[in-house]
This record gives C-alpha cells, sequence and structure tokens, in this order.
C-alpha cells in the first residue's frame, strides 16, 4: 500500500495554500463532488449547498481570518472559486445537519440509515511500550474521500514568541484545519462525530475544522481547549485531546453543553454515542448503532493487554472487525448506495512524548502505520 502524500509547508497562510491547491488540485475537486453528491442524497441541491457555504465563507473571514486566506490560497492554486473550497471546509456543519434530519427519519422507519464510524483511543505512559503518551483513532468516513486526503506538515515557531507551533497533521485535500494531529508542544487531536437533539438549532457558530486548527495553533494544554469550550457550536464533536508530559480529557462537545472524561486505569475510548453527557438526547446511535460497542471493544482490548503496548499492538486492536463491515476497522457496507458508504479511510496513533504521527493510508488491515514526525523532531 502506498504512503500518504506529504506536503511540507511554511508559516504564511496564503502561500500553504496555494501549495496544496496547485498539488492536490485534482482530489480537491473529487472531494467537492463527493460531499455534493452526499448532500443530494436528502435533497439538498448543488445550489443550497454552494449557497450555505458562501454563508459560511463570510462567517470564516469574520471569525478567523488566517483560516480564511488559507482557503483562498487552496482555491487560487487548484483554480476553484472560495465558495467551493468553503463547502469542504464547512462540509461538518452541513453534513451533521443533514445527520440530524436522518436520526428523525430513522425514529420514524427503524432502519439503519448510515454507516459513520470513527473510533478513538488514548493511553498514559505508563500503559505504553515506550512510556510515551499516546491518542489515536481509526478514521471512518465516506469512501469517497478515500486517496483524496493527505499528511500536512507545517513549520512555523519553536517558542511562543515565534508565533504557532509547528505541527503534522492528517487532513482531506481543500481542508485548511488538520482534524488529527500533533504540535511542536505535543498537544494532540483527535475527533469523532456526534449527533444530539440540540443540533441545528444555534445557526452559524465557528465550524468544527477551524476550532482543529486552533488547538494546533495553542503552545498551553489550557490553550488547546479553549476553540473547543469557550463557545457553543452548531453541532456536536467528540474531541479527544492529550498532551505529551502525560495528560488526556475527551470532551463531548454537544450544541451548548460539555461533558469531559479521563483515562481509567492508564486507558480511555470513545465512538460516537454520547457516553458521559446526560442532558442532551444521544442520536447517532440510531443511525449507526455500531457505536454501541466499538469504543467498549477497543476499550477492552487495550486494558486486558498485560505487558505494555506498543504500535504493532495498536494496529492489531484498530483491525478488529467484530460485526464486519460496521466493525472497529470499517468496510464498505454494499446495502447502503455508493453515496452512503463508508470505510476506514486512516488508522492514526499519536506519540504525543516524542511528537510524532502514525498512520495508514487505509484500513490498518491493510497496511502498516508509517511515521510522520512534527518538522524540526
Amino acid at each position: 500500500m502506498s504512503k500518504l502524500p506529504v506536503l511540507n509547508l511554511g508559516a504564511d497562510p496564503h502561500e500553504r495554500g496555494q501549495v496544496q491547491g496547485r498539488a492536490l488540485s485534482g482530489s480537491v475537486r473529487s472531494n467537492v463532488s463527493t460531499y455534493l453528491a452526499r448532500f443530494g442524497l436528502v435533497g439538498v441541491s448543488p445550489a443550497d449547498a454552494l449557497g450555505a457555504a458562501e454563508r459560511w465563507l463570510e462567517y470564516i473571514r469574520k471569525d478567523n481570518p488566517g483560516y480564511a486566506e488559507e482557503m483562498a490560497g487552496i482555491a487560487d492554486g487548484a483554480g476553484m472559486s472560495e465558495v467551493e473550497v468553503t463547502l469542504l471546509n464547512a462540509r461538518y456543519e452541513i453534513t451533521y445537519e443533514v445527520y440530524a434530519l436522518e436520526a428523525a427519519q430513522a425514529r420514524e422507519s427503524g432502519h439503519l440509515i448510515e454507516q459513520e464510524g470513527c473510533t478513538l483511543f488514548g493511553l498514559m505512559p505508563e500503559r505504553t511500550e515506550n512510556g510515551s503518551c499516546m491518542i489515536g483513532q481509526n478514521w471512518d468516513w465516506l469512501a469517497g474521500v478515500s486517496g483524496h486526503c493527505f499528511i500536512k506538515r507545517v513549520s512555523r515557531g519553536d517558542r511562543p514568541d515565534q508565533g504557532p507551533p509547528s505541527f503534522v497533521g492528517f487532513s482531506e485535500a481543500g481542508i485548511v484545519g488538520c482534524k488529527i494531529g500533533i504540535n511542536q508542544a505535543g498537544i494532540g487531536l483527535c475527533i469523532a462525530g456526534l449527533v444530539s437533539d440540540g443540533d441545528g438549532r444555534n445557526g452559524m457558530r465557528k465550524p468544527m475544522h477551524v476550532r482543529c486548527a486552533e488547538v494546533l495553533d495553542a503552545w498551553r494544554f489550557s490553550d488547546a481547549l479553549l476553540p473547543i469550550v469557550h463557545s457553543d457550536r452548531t453541532c456536536s464533536t467528540n474531541f479527544l485531546l492529550g498532551h505529551g508530559d502525560g495528560e488526556i480529557i475527551n470532551v463531548e462537545a454537544t450544541s451548548n453543553l460539555c461533558a469531559y472524561t479521563f483515562p481509567q486505569n492508564g486507558v480511555i475510548t470513545h465512538s460516537n454515542n454520547l457516553a458521559q453527557e446526560r442532558r442532551v438526547a444521544s442520536q447517532m446511535e440510531r443511525l449507526s448503532p455500531s457505536t454501541l460497542f466499538r469504543a467498549e471493544r477497543v476499550r477492552r482490548h487495550l486494558a486486558g493487554k498485560q505487558e505494555p503496548v506498543g504500535i504493532d499492538d495498536i494496529r492489531q486492536i484498530m483491525s478488529d472487525h467484530f460485526s464486519h463491515p460496521q466493525s472497529v476497522c470499517m468496510h464498505p457496507d454494499d446495502r447502503q448506495p455508493e453515496e452512503r458508504r463508508y470505510k476506514t479511510i486512516t488508522s492514526v496513533a499519536l506519540d504525543l512524548t516524542n511528537r510524532v504521527l502514525f498512520a495508514t493510508n487505509g484500513a490498518p488491515c491493510e497496511g502498516p502505520y508509517e511515521s510522520y514526525p512534527v518538522a524540526g523532531q
């Protein structure tokens, strides 16, 4: 299996975007087509989706001008409109508002209508083979984005007085914010989708991918938490944050509330249903019931290891095929329309102590982890 493409980028946002746009123009266009087709399944026309993206573009320009500048660079480099690029960067908010509608449909029909996944884990230093603090996940998403993702390595400041830290992360072509990544300060981030019954009621708020970028901009762990918890949200997201000095916190961030969990006996896991939050109703299990067992299976496998856990152990555990294809290691379900088929696009393990990202290009059962250190490591 080939490696994920790597882009080594500098500190200037517009230049970063231009390099990405030029290098990955075909993949950026493909991802736009994938999302437009997905939205179309529930009657959202391309014109409506792009109209929503245009409104999000204006919001992001005001909320985070540097993020908007990098989106503009991608558009320039790829020869596309800024609105098309914004569609990708606000696709989480658009997608999960669609999911909220589909959850309501599932309540009425009783039918499985989604295969959405993502299974996260965290390991405190006492549980790992090399004594590092680690977090990671299988990122399960639309099969159409497979082959259209990349590793983003950005060289910036080595000290707080030089600007935001360098980082390495995983992203879809066309998206500025890495939803999985680690920075020079040893701060790491993983995410999973959630759906709660309050989603879509708040209108436009800071998009999830912008929050992710701001997490990796932080030198201090407390500052990394701020983009997640300081404001309410358009829709729900689960954020797993860790630090190389040995700290991990999971945040179930619904539209207006946050609930927090920490490792027990050195292990923490999560998937796509609310496990700690009781003040609002969890909805993703109505769409994708596999969320109810995926995190628990990974937790049992990790907690049951008698010896410290190494990267080979992680790959084996994250390759679990119980209830295949809707398993920890997810594969396309041919019962679903092509536009609604999901798979594990990458499996990632972040060594926060040594500032190294390990990632597969595809499901972990199909190939090894490759290592991608933060620039300068």
